[in-house]
């Protein structure tokens, strides 16, 4: 390691433990009814603790009852229910879609996650794992935060179209030990053991781990059955294993969080079409670990310190059709390692004021693409190609929430991010992203009473490009920031002490984007433009109904002026859950409507426009939960919870966009991945020591 990354770690250690010499007292965050929670804390605005009636945003959350009682089993589901957002899977991934942007096969998403206010996507693609490939169990999440806009004041690099917040829950939640077991169709089954709890001194402490297996589907595609291949059947590759971790510990102000997440997904599309129904095996692994210390310096006067490490891994499976007993597959040798500290200060002491300022080091000291051969019996044969990169950020950010009357408040933010990345694919080392960004961000809200709030914001962002988009045979100075102009305004009426209406209105002006024109050159100057319009009703009544309604409305064009590829112009979601039977059970039913949505254009192998993409149909999907109060069964409490699900109720036929287009001079051609039809899962949990 050099001798700088040595003083860094020294630096942010040192830090870290001068802090902990003080005596500090933390903020107990927990699970609040619905008549509170428009004053729940919202962990990602501006990395300050802030209350959603506050927030410089439209903010949508999503909680761990509702994530039961609506069947979730994935951050993929909980996002198909939030306002405005969806995601596209191409039975490898699932990609984030929302206001505009959304491409099949996109890692990128240009919306970032968080876990528990620390970034996870990796260094090498910028990835937000939704799936089973994720660091987190769904049942261990306490709650999701949207916070739609740009969020680059607060994170930088990549927070152009918004934040997603995973808040884990704490020990004291589970208060002993929690057995899960789940089934259903396709051979899927997982097996979860958690155990939490708060002592007496005042630490908290989390662990779990689960495991999950699915046999899959036998599939077929039309495409391959008219290329002769197999008769266009994949028979047994679309098999699913996953192990997950989590250690969490709490004491004071001080939190340790560590998580890791292995996954391989066969899937039965391989990039080679020649290798339809050869194995195709996507093993990735990530891990992520946080030491976290809050304090007091005085009355009006707070300190946070992060301290971060990530590491991701791809080790993705090829075979291929070839006679050669020494090049039978290949397997992506892809490793991203990082680490960062941030350091903020709040303060409270300037009266109608409240500032925020940090710093934030980043060192993504490993960011390497590769793929290896492999001989018949599975032993390195060839190196294919190595490209190492490495980055390093360095960061400043300054806000300010002011109080200018009793009627009116401002928040103003600023960050600079100065960022060096660098190629070593080829010699010498040149650097390919040598950014000096500043995003700036006001934001102007009038509460006249405690019902009612209009927040208008304005703000710039901007994401670099990552080490898989870099190419060595273009100049390193046509790879730009891709930037955000964008306004918003939001409204939250209050109706009544357990309803509420959002709306949000914004305009998006991206610029420097990538894209191809249609005679195939590739430019690196593209301009979109997304307008759109949200709209959400929340209600709860007596005896525990709860109802969701939301819509949204967008119109978004690439840099040919043509409608963006998978981004429906419309979208409504209705979320109902309702006691049965004397509340002996809760029925949560979920409908989800999509407009219609384009596809990738055909496009020939020297990249030239042959056909724009076609416009497949809307979609309706109904989903259906039934489960038995938290509590566990009515009159048998100690056999704990049961719920039954079964998606696409219906058993509708849906088509999404898929990438790559594939085709034949045939005239066969696929764009499009037909969904998953009718499926049934099952929960039982029981827990016990409480």
């Amino acid at each position: 390691m050099h001798s700088t990354t040595m003083r860094e770690w020294g630096a942010a250690l040192a830090l870290l433990w001068a802090q902990m010499a003080q005596t500090v007292g933390a903020q107990d965050l927990t699970q609040l009814p619905f008549e509170q929670l428009l004053q729940t804390e919202v962990l990602t605005a501006s990395r300050l603790a802030k209350q959603v009636s506050e927030s410089p945003a439209a903010v949508s959350i999503v909680t761990a009852d509702e994530i039961r009682r609506f069947g979730y089993r994935s951050l993929a589901d909980v996002i198909h229910g939030m306002r405005g957002l969806y995601t596209t899977g191409d039975r490898r991934y699932e990609y984030l879609g929302g206001r505009g942007f959304g491409a099949p096969g996109d890692y990128t998403g240009r919306i970032m996650l968080l876990v528990d206010g620390t970034a996870v996507q990796d260094n090498l693609y910028n990835q937000a794992f939704l799936d089973h490939s994720g660091l987190i169990d769904l049942e261990l999440i306490e709650r999701v935060e949207y916070v739609p806009g740009t969020g680059s004041v607060s994170y930088g690099n990549n927070a152009l179209l918004g934040i997603i917040n995973v808040v884990t829950k704490k020990g004291t939640q589970l208060g002993g030990a929690q057995l899960a077991l789940e089934g259903g169709s396709f051979g899927g089954r997982k097996l979860r053991l958690s155990w939490g709890q708060r002592f007496d001194s005042g630490l908290d402490v989390l662990l779990s781990a689960s495991g999950l297996h699915s046999d899959g589907q036998d599939l077929h595609f039309p495409y391959f059955e008219a290329l002769g291949i197999n008769g266009g059947w994949a028979r047994g590759l679309d098999t699913e294993r996953s192990r997950r971790y989590l250690a969490k510990l709490e004491w004071e102000g001080l939190s340790l969080q560590a998580a890791h997440v292995s996954r391989t997904k066969v899937s039965p599309l391989p990039r080679r079409q020649n290798a339809f129904g050869l194995r195709y095996e996507v093993v990735d692994e990530s891990g992520q670990f946080q030491l976290k210390y809050d304090f007091d310096l005085g009355p009006s006067l707070k300190s946070v310190s992060r301290l971060y490490y990530g590491r991701y891994e791809d080790r993705t499976l090829r075979r291929y059709v070839t006679i050669d007993p020494i090049d039978q597959f290949s397997r992506n040798a892809n490793r991203g390692q990082w680490w960062g500290l941030d350091q903020k200060w709040v303060y409270t002491g300037w009266r109608g004021h409240t500032l925020v300022l940090g710093a934030e080091l980043r060192r993504d000291f490993e960011q390497r693409l590769s793929a290896i051969g492999l001989n018949d019996a599975g032993e390195w044969s060839s190196e294919y190609f190595r490209y190492p990169y490495t980055n390093r950020t360095r960061s400043l950010y300054l806000a300010d929430e002011v109080q200018l009357s009793s009627d009116w408040s401002a928040n103003l933010g600023l960050r600079a991010d100065q960022a060096h990345a660098i190629d070593c694919s080829v010699a010498p080392c040149i650097a390919y992203a040598t950014q000096h960004r500043l995003s700036p961000r006001l934001a102007l809200a009038y509460q006249s009473d405690s019902q009612r709030s209009i927040k208008a914001s304005f703000s710039r962002a901007f994401r670099l490009p990552n080490p898989s988009e870099i190419s060595s045979s273009t100049q390193s100075d046509l790879y730009r920031a891709e930037q955000i102009r964008a306004a918003e305004l939001a409204l939250q009426q209050e109706l009544g002490p357990q309803s509420r209406m959002v709306a949000s209105l914004y305009d998006y002006h991206l610029s420097d984007l990538r894209h191809r024109s249609d005679a195939g050159l590739e430019h690196f100057d593209g301009r979109s433009h997304t307008r759109g319009l949200e709209l959400q009703y929340e209600g709860r009544w007596d005896p525990g109904w709860q109802l969701r309604l939301s819509g949204a409305w967008q119109r978004a064009r690439d840099p040919g002026g043509r409608p963006l590829v998978n981004s429906p112009r419309h979208m409504a979601k209705l979320q109902l859950s309702a006691p049965l039977a004397e509340d002996l059970l809760r029925v949560g039913v979920e409908a989800l409507h999509y407009g219609s949505r384009l596809t990738l254009p055909l496009r020939g192998d020297d990249e030239v426009l042959l056909r724009s993409g076609r416009r497949l149909g809307a979609m309706t999907l109904l989903n259906l939960t039934l489960s038995t109060p938290p509590a566990g069964i009515p009159g048998w409490p100690q056999l704990g919870q049961l719920s039954l699900s079964v998606k696409n109720l219906l058993n509708r036929r849906a088509e999404l966009p898929t990438a790559p287009v594939r085709w034949d001079d045939s005239g066969a051609f696929m764009d499009s991945l037909q969904q998953d039809g009718r499926s049934v899962w099952l929960q039982w949990v029981v827990g016990w020591g409480r």
